[in-house]
């Protein structure tokens, strides 16, 4: 249901917005924020991590012709974070942060839809920098501080839309997904302003 509102809401303000072309080549930067969500099995024994926070990033591009583009961000994920229940750590005992950066490099391919909007997928690779933390208090209310980290290069993918309101302004709509190792599933779904030179 909120999918059909949503496409109704777009139709709307499309069909009410006048139509502005999108270059056919030139540089883009933008900005953007949204939620960031790691999910992870290997924090403790297999106890499943899953945990969110506001992520932020800044990217920057150049548009070949209007259906390929090359991309670079820059991501921060915050500090997404989870409370462990179980036998060994009640009352939230545990509390974990798994906190992750990364530079994406990717392939963008446009698909326009009319003269103001287009559809996009993209593929890459993510640079990225995982630092995790935990918490752990014993019977006794005594607070044990641990941290890890790792980094590394892995696969890097995402689907989105945006719309052109303005000759060198756009919104973009963007979910993406990073293969970073010792997680189950690493997401970004995010909102961001583009300026086109």
């Amino acid at each position: 249901m909120n999918k059909l509102v949503l496409a109704a809401a777009t139709a709307a303000v499309l069909a009410a917005s006048p139509a502005f072309a999108a270059d056919d080549s030139g540089f883009y930067v933008g900005a953007g924020l949204g939620n960031f969500a790691v999910d992870s099995d290997t924090i403790y024994n297999g106890t499943d991590f899953d945990g969110s926070d506001i992520g932020y990033k800044v990217f920057g591009g150049y548009k070949f012709m209007p259906y390929l583009a090359a991309e670079l961000e820059y991501i921060d994920g915050g500090e997404p974070d989870d409370n462990f229940r179980n036998d060994l750590f009640p009352d939230e005992r545990l509390k974990a942060t798994a906190g992750v950066t990364g530079f994406v490099g990717s392939a963008v391919g446009i698909l326009p839809i009319g003269e103001s909007f287009d559809v996009f997928g993209k593929l890459g690779f993510i640079y990225w920098d995982l630092d995790g933390s935990a918490k752990i208090r014993d019977a006794e209310g005594t607070l044990e501080k641990v941290s890890a980290g790792n980094d590394g290069t892995d696969f890097a993918w995402a689907v989105g839309g945006s719309w052109h309101f303005m000759e060198n302004f756009a919104v973009r709509l963007e979910y993406q997904g990073f293969e970073i190792e010792d997680t189950n599933s690493v997401d970004f779904a995010s909102g961001s302003i583009i300026w086109k030179f």
